[in-house]
């Protein structure tokens, strides 16, 4: 018997459904649609559907709790931070900045088009290799200005993004000639850790809406305080 639909049209429907904010009741209530029983009988037999379904779920009670949710995927603010990441900004710059997604929201882009993610790593490496080699040969007082932010508690991320100093590219290089470099901010990263705990942390607007945001997209509690700049578990 040829089903009333194809089944992996509607899997997509449905989930695009849900994302968009429909309850899943009412998705499975349409005519023409598949039953609730039927919907969760596919979850069963496709784990690839019973993923991307659930995250569905989560993110339509994200947008309803939270106001930085938005839409899923922008295929034109998508190709407009592509072509920023591609004339040389980086991108831990440019996630910083209120008219582009948020490192959340662009990981999720990631997560959801594979090729979204591929072109953003193709744009990030064509822009280090035709940006200037200012840091080409190891410096010693730039290497100790490094050593000693990553030992107060900068993250590697944010120097690797200053453009007065190395970028990643350089800086790996720096700790493939220079072994004393590459010991040094081992030990810096453990200081800065350190450092880093010390500190009070309140739980802010901001830092709520954040995690609020995080587990609402599908991840744990304890991924999210494995983020870069949260507390921990």
């Amino acid at each position: 018997m040829v089903p009333a639909y194809p089944r992996k049209e509607m899997m997509d429907r449905v989930c695009a459904a849900v994302e968009a904010g429909t309850h899943l009741d009412e998705v499975t209530q349409r005519p023409g649609w598949p039953c609730r029983a039927t919907v969760f009988r596919w979850a069963r037999e496709d784990q690839a559907f019973a993923q991307r379904l659930m995250y569905a779920r989560q993110w339509r009670r994200g947008m309803r709790v939270s106001a930085t949710a938005g839409p899923v995927f922008d295929a034109e603010r998508a190709e407009a931070f592509l072509l920023a990441v591609r004339r040389g900004e980086t991108i831990v710059r440019l996630v910083r900045r209120p008219e582009w997604p948020d490192r959340v929201r662009l990981n999720r882009w990631k997560s959801e088009r594979p090729d979204f993610a591929a072109a953003l790593a193709a744009a990030a490496l064509a822009a280090r290799k035709t940006g200037p080699r200012k840091w080409a040969r190891y410096d010693e007082d730039v290497a100790d200005e490094i050593i000693r932010r990553v030992a107060f508690g900068a993250f590697v991320a944010d120097i690797e993004a200053d453009r007065s100093l190395p970028g990643r590219i350089d800086l790996a290089r720096w700790k493939r000639l220079r072994p004393d470099f590459a010991e040094a901010m081992r030990i810096a990263k453990l200081t800065g850790q350190f450092h880093r705990s010390r500190r009070p942390r309140r739980l802010t607007p901001e830092l709520f809406d954040h995690i609020l945001t995080r587990m609402t997209g599908g991840a744990t509690l304890l991924e999210v305080s494995r983020d870069r700049g949260l507390p921990s578990y």
